[in-house]
């Protein structure tokens, strides 16, 4: 969703009204997109992102917690050198161009960081007060552009201004000067392609308010038809000089995003729209629920794409084996037809496709078909049968071993689907990416090899029974061997559901005694939730003490074997999920 001048006006307007004159605390690059600004302003802190994520590029204050790395990069470096205790004395949106600009007051230094809300070409930039560039966000090189370079040293210069016209400052005489006469396009183009920070959802916006079809013609218009789009024009700027924006989102059937405005848009059909406070409060919406999910998918979808593979190959071989066991159980006829050449080597001779023989392992004596090999004696077709039994024989050990194996990986490979289907944050995928590098199931890329120490590993979920036993459940296979190896005590109770996926559940015997049933039963929902049957009903839970758990020696991480233990069912309900996590 591209923002255009109208809602940058917007941004600007919140901004203004909530930092303005405030002092820069902390600053953060939280990825390589994305900056936070901690601001301390009327004696309140506020947080103020800056994306410039290609696609889902944005400037709110928001409420929404992010993480930050420990190690701030070279960008973010530089911005808490010249910026922190900085205080922002004004913020401008120059022309109604996709920038802003906030002026910076250091002592007696000044300094200006140019934000350039662009789509791909959005940029972060810092000058000094004699427009030299001190860094930039992205770089840019005469490789990488003839026109326009940005890297310290240089002058800053405007992103190429395109021919277009400030709309807040046109009056309703000169309007149509500002569109050719010969203007032959679809009317809503008349208003984008001539006037300056106008987006396609706004231009048509602005001809659906003037009661015409934005997709005809402009030059078919009539001039009555021409001066009601002049008045909708002038009217939407007239609240936009006036700081009259009502920030919305309009959601789909499917409660999919269709659009971001700084006005609801009447234009869209079959859309509910939604009304903000403010432009923060948009984007908070904005990110948690289409750029989070979306990135968080994707990151889901490279993830599943190596396990599916996995998957696939390792059930190939499974069922490539499965047909060696069968082959396999056909060898004591192998021995047979020895015996049976060998017991009759007396009317055999060297140079038979086949003999046709009393078969006395039968019990009715029939007779049965041997193939044998004319080039070899009777005595050397029987050894290579002996031989193709004794072959046989000894490859189903092998067979079932590997079997073994493969069940064993493929059970393992199952927990790994569905931790990735439930993971509930990029922080969830990123452990359960390094299992699959430990595990030899990924490549660890170079520029990751470096792991800082102080990366802890994520916490388990962790829960409140109603009669206040601590429960937990593993949020990846290394978790649930933590959970149940390392952090559970031999006393307390140990959750599983039956015999499909899902995590390792503990309660937590702080007292020594008894737990009650009822916790149990909660703790029976939290497995059944964290579980394959996650969208199922009385889902079988076996339950035992942590010390009936015992790990087989080279088991997959999260794979355990377990004894003494009860089963009860119980339903997925996400309500008490939420009530117990809270």
């Amino acid at each position: 969703m591209s923002i255009d001048g109208i809602m940058l006006a917007a941004i600007k307007k919140d901004l203004t009204e909530n930092i303005l004159g405030g002092r820069i605390d902390k600053i953060y690059q939280i990825n390589n997109d994305t900056l936070s600004f901690t601001i301390r302003c009327e004696n309140q802190n506020r947080k103020m992102v800056i994306s410039t994520d290609p696609a889902y590029n944005r400037l709110h204050i928001s409420n929404l917690d992010y993480e930050n790395p420990l190690k701030a990069p070279d960008f973010c470096m530089l911005l808490r050198k010249y910026l922190h205790r900085g205080i922002i004395d004004k913020i401008e949106q120059p022309d109604f161009e996709r920038i802003l600009i906030f002026h910076i007051k250091l002592r007696k230094e000044k300094y200006y960081l140019i934000t350039e809300v662009m789509g791909k070409y959005s940029n972060i930039i810092l000058i000094n007060e004699d427009g030299i560039i001190l860094d930039a966000l992205k770089r840019i090189n005469k490789q990488q552009s003839q026109q326009r370079q940005l890297y310290p040293g240089l002058d800053y210069q405007y992103p190429p201004r395109q021919d277009k016209i400030d709309p807040t400052v046109v009056s309703k005489e000169d309007f149509f000067s500002y569109i050719p006469d010969d203007f032959s396009d679809r009317a809503y183009k008349a208003i984008m392609y001539n006037y300056r920070g106008i987006g396609p959802y706004m231009a048509k916006e602005i001809i659906f308010r003037a009661g015409i079809d934005f997709k005809i013609d402009y030059s078919t218009l009539s001039k009555e038809d021409r001066e009601r789009i002049k008045n909708s024009f002038l009217s939407i700027f007239q609240e936009v000089k006036q700081g009259k924006f009502r920030p919305a989102v309009g959601l789909d059937k499917h409660n999919n995003i269709s659009y971001l405005s700084a006005y609801p848009l009447l234009h869209q059909k079959n859309i509910k729209d939604h009304t903000y406070p403010g432009t923060g409060e948009l984007f908070d919406y904005y990110y948690s629920n289409e750029v989070t999910n979306n990135k968080l998918d994707k990151f889901k979808d490279r993830l599943n794409n190596i396990i599916n593979k996995y998957l696939t190959k390792n059930r190939k071989k499974q069922k490539k084996y499965h047909n060696g066991l069968e082959d396999a159980a056909n060898a004591d006829r192998y021995k047979q037809y020895g015996e049976l050449i060998t017991a009759n080597i007396y009317q055999l001779k060297k140079g038979l496709e086949e003999i046709e023989l009393v078969n006395y392992f039968d019990v009715e004596q029939s007779k049965i078909k041997i193939d044998l090999d004319p080039s070899l004696t009777p005595a050397q077709n029987a050894q290579k049968y002996y031989k193709k039994y004794n072959k046989v024989k000894k490859s189903i050990k092998h067979l079932k071993k590997q079997l073994g194996i493969l069940r064993h990986e493929e059970r393992y490979l199952e927990q790994v689907s569905l931790n990735i289907e439930q993971a509930e944050s990029q922080s969830d995928l990123k452990e359960i990416r390094e299992e699959l590098i430990k595990e030899g199931y990924l490549k660890e890329k170079k520029k990751n090899k470096q792991k800082k120490k102080s990366d802890k590993p994520l916490p388990p979920y962790k829960f409140i029974s109603s009669q206040g036993y601590q429960i937990l459940a593993g949020r990846n296979n290394y978790q649930n061997d933590r959970l149940t190896k390392k952090i559970a005590h031999s006393e307390d109770i140990w959750l599983h559901v039956k015999e499909i996926a899902g995590s390792h559940v503990i309660i937590r015997n702080h007292t020594n005694d008894n737990i009650p049933q009822e916790t149990v039963n909660e703790a029976a929902v939290i497995a059944a939730y964290y579980s394959k049957g996650r969208m199922s009903e009385n889902v079988p839970v076996d339950y035992t003490k942590v010390k009936n758990v015992r790990k087989p020696k080279g088991a997959k991480p999260g794979l355990v074997y377990y004894e003494e233990y009860q089963t009860l069912y119980a339903n997925p309900a996400k309500e008490l999920i939420s009530k117990l996590k809270n």
